[in-house]
């Protein structure tokens, strides 16, 4: 039988709530875009393109929130690195509705890494201590 899990920290449990909630926003952007597909006839494959990136990105986060609940450190690294590589460039860009979308990624990344959230982790998959050795030594 497993050991229970430590409580969330509250910045865990924020970063998980906000994770679901840009998922939910992602996969509406990605029916908006694909029902502007259908009923445009100019840049229908920009449209097709985008809609289902954000719908394959809405899905992954769905995917990644379980392990990150349970406290492991490759979907809280998997978010981070999604959250920064496309979080940043519409942050940049400038999208009027996506940019808050983009700023609640970076946010929700933000919040997986304070130290609340990383003691967290460390308690559910401690990371053994690196002792230093010289090259060549055993």
């Amino acid at each position: 039988m497993a050991a229970p899990l430590p409580s969330r920290p509250f910045t865990l449990r924020a970063a998980i709530i906000l994770w679901l909630v840009i998922s939910v926003l992602l996969g509406v952007a990605a029916g908006t875009f694909i029902t502007s597909a259908t009923l445009q006839d100019s840049d229908r494959a920009g449209f097709i393109g985008l809609g289902t990136l954000f719908g394959a990105l809405a899905i992954l986060q769905l995917l990644l929130l379980l392990p990150l609940r349970r406290g492991r450190r490759s979907a809280r690294e998997l978010l981070s690195t999604v959250g920064i590589i496309v979080g940043v460039p519409i942050l940049v860009r400038g999208t009027p509705g996506l940019s808050l979308v983009a700023g609640a990624m970076l946010f929700a990344v933000l919040l997986m890494w304070l130290p609340q959230s990383s003691d967290y982790f460390q308690l559910t998959q401690p990371r053994a201590k690196k002792r230093f050795r010289l090259p060549g030594s055993r």
